[in-house]
């Protein structure tokens, strides 16, 4: 099966192709350049690569959160429509797992971190018990603010994710920190791989971001005035 995966929810965005032969291509995009612009035409090369069309794909997974709106909402956008235009399956991803399972960690308990912006991060705690078991996720998926993480138990053995660099408080004693912002594309494609197992498929229609709270401008709008018309879902700050 011929399958397209990446994932937008922070400033690099990582994409991979498995062709069905087993073939597998990768790519990560530049942070500084925007999701909009360098997204479609990083696929077209990879296709390129791999010797297959769009409409040769048979599913397309996308991380859909949480992480940056307007990441998210590139990806999701591109997911749908690539889905809707070639009839490829459409699975939906967990970004914190994937980032989680491209953690070089043996054993042990293991924090992802995403940036929520303005203070706060989107937090999930693993584990794994030995070097060669399965993650196993902790509880939900959260939002904590910064100040209280340092604090939040189960003190983790390791920490790591896209939003180590911007967590300003201090580190629980004892933890291995991992600094590095890249993650393993290919990743991507062996959850996208369990998930058609299991048959978790998604509807082109209907699928939305997991942004896990309001944009800015929602709590903007909500503070100054009530009475005004409700900005979309992302929407910038005037």
């Amino acid at each position: 099966m011929n399958i397209l995966a990446f994932d937008t929810s922070t400033l690099r965005a990582s994409i991979a192709i498995r062709r069905h032969d087993g073939a597998l291509w990768s790519a990560s995009t530049d942070p500084a350049q925007r999701h909009g612009r360098m997204l479609v035409p990083t696929f077209q090369t990879l296709l390129a690569e791999a010797g297959i069309a769009a409409k040769d794909l048979k599913a397309i997974a996308v991380g859909i959160g949480p992480g940056s709106y307007t990441g998210l909402r590139v990806g999701v956008m591109a997911a749908k429509t690539l889905a809707y235009a070639t009839g490829a399956h459409l699975v939906a991803l967990d970004s914190l797992e994937f980032f989680a399972r491209s953690a070089p960690i043996l054993g042990g308990s293991l924090r992802i971190l995403i940036d929520a912006q303005r203070g706060d991060f989107h937090v999930a705690d693993y584990e794994r018990i030995d070097r060669d078991a399965p993650l196993r996720k902790l509880g939900p998926t959260r939002l904590i603010s910064g100040e209280l993480l340092s604090t939040s138990s189960p003190t983790p053995e390791t920490i790591g994710g896209p939003g180590v660099t911007a967590w300003k408080h201090a580190w629980p004693s004892g933890s291995t920190i991992l600094t590095g912002d890249e993650a393993a594309p290919y990743e991507l494609l062996a959850m996208a791989h369990a998930a058609i197992a299991e048959g978790r498929f998604s509807d082109a229609h209907s699928l939305e971001p997991g942004y896990f709270r309001e944009s800015a401008a929602e709590d903007l709008w909500r503070a100054r005035d009530l009475t005004s018309p409700r900005p979309p879902s992302g929407s910038p700050l005037p």
